[in-house]
């Protein structure tokens, strides 16, 4: 577990194998430069025990390689770190078929002084949690998503159908992976959560929200990963929070004025 790492911007984080699985797939990991840019990554490895695990720490290391490098130009950057991810997902499974068929959901949040961006692919979560209310940043890449939106099942029979957790991307799988990427604006005292489905699978948002209204970042994520267990613990549990104070807001805003909100790049 992690505490501050800047004086404006507080995180914690958390992962838990869960009460059912035998081994913990999901991997999460905070990454800082000397720029004041911060990376905060969450991701879900499927492809059984030793495929899974193995392929959520492979995209976290690429994903960090490519952060360290200090590009600046933050939605190049994260497309960048996502495609070196994926592709060395793919050479790792080539060479060991004992790891073919291995792949991961990875979820960012990249806070740096012209604000904030996120990107996804999979069924892992970015939320932001701004003046009571919750809003999902990303949107899950999973067979049930698809026909939610294609009006053929409604967000309550997706919640509880068989192929909820069927994703249809993951890094690892399609040499030309997808990546969604979002820029999103910063206000004083936004507080952020990533995760994997093992947690917002468990609990409902108005739990999520209680929870991180009410208690510190530390305490937040201890709280979010045991009342998942509680909840059933069927999957591995993990969660990052990110509190944003007023003077990272505050340079954002100078750096990065004039920019649209929530903008698909």
């Amino acid at each position: 577990m992690s505490s501050a790492v800047s004086d404006s911007l507080h995180t914690a984080s958390l992962t838990d194998t869960g009460s059912v699985r035998a081994v913990n797939q999901d991997a999460c990991q905070e990454f800082g430069r000397s720029d004041g840019w911060q990376l905060l990554v969450v991701a879900d490895g499927m492809g059984g025990h030793a495929g899974g695990e193995r392929a959520s720490h492979l995209a976290l290391e690429a994903i960090g390689q490519v952060f360290a490098a200090g590009s600046k130009d933050a939605e190049a950057l994260l497309r960048e770190a996502y495609e070196a991810a994926n592709a060395h997902i793919l050479a790792e499974a080539a060479s060991d078929p004992q790891l073919d068929g291995m792949g991961t959901t990875a979820v960012s949040l990249l806070i740096h002084p012209g604000g904030a961006v996120t990107a996804n692919v999979g069924d892992s979560r970015a939320y932001r949690l701004r003046a009571q209310r919750i809003e999902a940043l990303t949107e899950d890449h999973s067979w049930v998503q698809t026909e939610v939106r294609k009006g053929r099942l409604s967000p309550e029979e997706a919640n509880t159908h068989p192929y909820r957790n069927r994703l249809v991307r993951c890094l690892g799988y399609d040499p030309g992976v997808m990546v969604d990427v979002r820029a999103v604006n910063l206000e004083p005292g936004d507080t952020f959560l990533l995760c994997s489905d093992g947690l917002w699978g468990e609990l409902a948002e108005s739990e999520i929200v209680r929870i991180l209204e009410a208690e510190d970042l530390q305490q937040a994520v201890r709280t979010l990963v045991e009342r998942a267990d509680q909840n059933g613990g069927r999957d591995n549990i993990t969660a990052v929070v990110a509190r944003l104070g007023e003077s990272s807001v505050s340079e954002s805003r100078r750096a990065g004025e004039g920019r649209p909100e929530n903008a698909i790049l």
